[in-house]
């Protein structure tokens, strides 16, 4: 894994501003110019251990979130750490089995391309069907093969749990409780979002330090952001004096 330097970062916010989250997340991990269908057709959970990874090495190990209490509206303030959440996730194997009553279906680890195919539906029941049918490789029921649309709502349970217990970093769901007025409940931590904002936000801090050394010493933009980031910051702070 290459860490995207100053340069990288401004060009990665440019370039990604009008993509899709899932895209942007493929663009952060394509700094080194990894194979970007390879990287698409990564597990969701090791893609995003691999984007945790890139933000531990950029802006360390402390995540710092906040949430609304659906109940009452308190702010929460949440302190995670990217070297955990990695730990917690896991390579799926490539396909597996499973057993439900009459049912054996076999399954694979949903990628990036899923996710994109379903977050291109405007119902939430087609965009279901879609994964099923892109997760399900094999169905049969008593040996005779079936559609994946044909399976009974208990067996898509067991596949939708079996997902998670094979990539367990592909949904992050954390548990929350209010100590305003001690409403618990879950929220999802979307990864890839999460970490593009954080890299975005990071590209538009380099250009604002960018403007400012440019216009104080005339330098141009690929020499300031081939600066080290702490003689970087030693100019700023002369410049501000």
């Amino acid at each position: 894994m290459r860490v995207p330097s100053a340069a990288d970062l401004v060009d990665l916010r440019g370039r990604g501003a009008a993509l899709h989250a899932i895209d942007r997340a493929l663009l952060a991990l394509d700094a080194d110019g990894a194979d970007r269908d390879a990287l698409a057709r990564l597990p969701l959970g090791v893609r995003d251990a691999r984007l945790l990874a890139v933000r531990r090495a950029l802006l360390g190990d402390r995540i710092d979130a906040e949430a609304d209490c659906p109940a009452c509206g308190e702010r929460l303030e949440l302190a995670l750490g990217c070297g955990t959440l990695i730990a917690a996730a896991s390579t799926p194997p490539d396909a597996w089995e499973i057993e439900c009553g009459a049912w054996r279906v076999t399954v694979r680890p949903l990628d990036s391309l899923d996710a994109a195919a379903a977050a291109a539906c405007d119902d939430a029941r087609v965009a279901e069907e879609v994964l099923l049918r892109r997760c399900v490789t094999d169905a049969r029921r008593n040996g005779d093969a079936c559609d994946a649309l044909a399976l009974p709502r208990d067996v898509r349970d067991a596949v939708a749990e079996s997902l998670a217990d094979h990539d367990p970093g592909a949904e992050w769901l954390l548990d929350l409780a209010c100590p305003e007025c001690g409403h618990t409940w879950q929220s999802v931590l979307d990864v890839a979002d999460f970490v593009w904002r954080e890299l975005a936000a990071r590209g538009d801090r380099l250009l604002g330090e960018v403007h400012v050394l440019a216009r104080a010493y005339g330098w141009g933009e690929s020499n300031i952001l081939a600066l080290p980031a702490a003689r970087r910051a030693a100019y700023l702070a002369m410049v501000s004096t």
